[in-house]
């Protein structure tokens, strides 16, 4: 696997986020010996979860990127060493999985064609993009649109797609997980029943990476057009990022510094309590993939906000999940606000049954089928030699 995703060795054995280290699991289940490409970090970020397998080598890759032009000819002076890495891991392998759109896979996307008869790919990015993006996107897309292997795309069902390229989602829960949130589903749907979002502070939660892409200002001037009409809105935001500062500091100078809580990087559990507190999961980017927090929010019953593009709309369900706005508008995230603030008991209850609807469609279980389906049906590879049982971390 070739990616650019952060690794840490604990207890000799590797730690990534926690939702995609579930997926992974699956893949790697599938085969009897496994390399990992990728950034060697030394100690784990909060949400880390360790990998099932403890037999796992990890060959890191130097890193590379960034904005600006140093940064630019950088990543060229390592395209040669990245190169050199992987061409005989790439030679070896009965099969290869890239993490696409990243500064690694520019290199790795071609040498896998050349070298690897079985690949994979998941493009992580928008398959189609609504505003700027960097240019490196639009090539790696370019080159997976003819690159002849599986390729898992952020995009919406039923497109006009090349014939190996499939709609994917990024699953956070397995069907238990799913039915053992459905006391925290019958608690928003009594809070609905006694307790509407329309006669107190509506409860806005956002989570992601604090960013310019990512759009928290946006919705904070989007708070303040709201309370602007007479309607309160309490922010909590989830996540760390450079543009942090700046969003606190925007609050302050609108006024409604008291109206937002900075909770910093949560782990899962903690995220899927702030998923239930909430009336209303927003994120309104610039530009997203898949949008892995909607599902995760919608498995509470909890509507969302997004941003523009088909596959928003398609996560929203057209509108019976949650609202689409513009992103560079904040009127537009607010209208979006207060359309779920104020939307009818029964229209709330049907929108919490299509969130929950959706979020069951979007599991581990069915991604657990699409991996065996590339791997056992599409290139025919044996099942694995039995492995010992093993004792997994938490």
């Amino acid at each position: 696997m070739v990616g650019d995703t952060p690794y840490a060795v604990v207890d000799g054995r590797l730690q990534t986020f926690a939702a995609l280290s579930k997926q992974l699991d699956l893949w790697f289940a599938q085969f009897d010996e496994v390399r990992i490409a990728a950034h060697r970090i030394d100690a784990p970020q909060a949400g880390f979860r360790s990998l099932d397998r403890d037999d796992i080598e990890l060959v890191a890759l130097p890193v590379g990127g960034g904005s600006g032009l140093r940064a630019k000819l950088g990543v060229a002076a390592l395209l040669l060493s990245w190169a050199r890495l992987l061409v005989p891991l790439l030679r070896r392998a009965t099969a290869v999985h890239l993490r696409t759109p990243c500064n690694v896979t520019l290199v790795a996307i071609p040498l896998a064609r050349l070298l690897c008869p079985r690949r994979y790919a998941i493009y992580a990015g928008n398959w189609e993009p609504t505003g700027a993006e960097p240019r490196s996107y639009r090539v790696q897309r370019s080159l997976l649109r003819r690159w002849g292997g599986v390729v898992h795309a952020y995009a919406p069902a039923g497109d006009d797609l090349p014939s190996h390229v499939r709609p994917n989602v990024s699953p956070s829960f397995t069907v238990a997980e799913l039915d053992a949130l459905t006391p925290l589903v019958a608690e928003r749907v009594q809070r609905i029943r006694t307790d509407p979002a329309a006669g107190r502070a509506l409860r806005v939660c956002c989570v992601g990476t604090f960013s310019e892409r990512k759009n928290q200002a946006g919705l904070v001037r989007a708070a303040k057009d709201l309370a602007d009409r007479g309607a309160t809105v309490e922010l909590r935001f989830a996540g760390m990022g450079p543009a942090q500062d700046d969003v606190r500091a925007l609050g302050a100078e609108l006024g409604i510094a008291d109206q937002l809580t900075f909770l910093g990087q949560l782990d899962h559990a903690e995220l899927r309590k702030l998923y239930a507190w909430a009336d209303v999961n927003a994120l309104v980017t610039f530009a997203e993939g898949f949008g892995k927090v909607f599902p995760e929010g919608m498995a509470v019953g909890c509507p969302a906000v997004c941003g523009s593009g088909r596959m928003q709309l398609g996560i929203i369900g057209g509108g019976a999940r949650g609202r689409q706005a513009d992103p560079a508008d904040h009127r537009s995230i607010a209208s979006a606000l207060d359309v779920l603030r104020t939307l009818p008991t029964d229209e709330q209850l049907a929108m919490v049954e299509a969130c929950t609807g959706y979020a069951r469609m979007c599991t581990i279980d069915a991604f657990a089928d699409e991996v065996r389906h590339i791997t056992r049906d599409l290139w025919s590879v044996p099942a694995p030699s039995p492995r010992p049982a093993q004792d997994v971390p938490a």
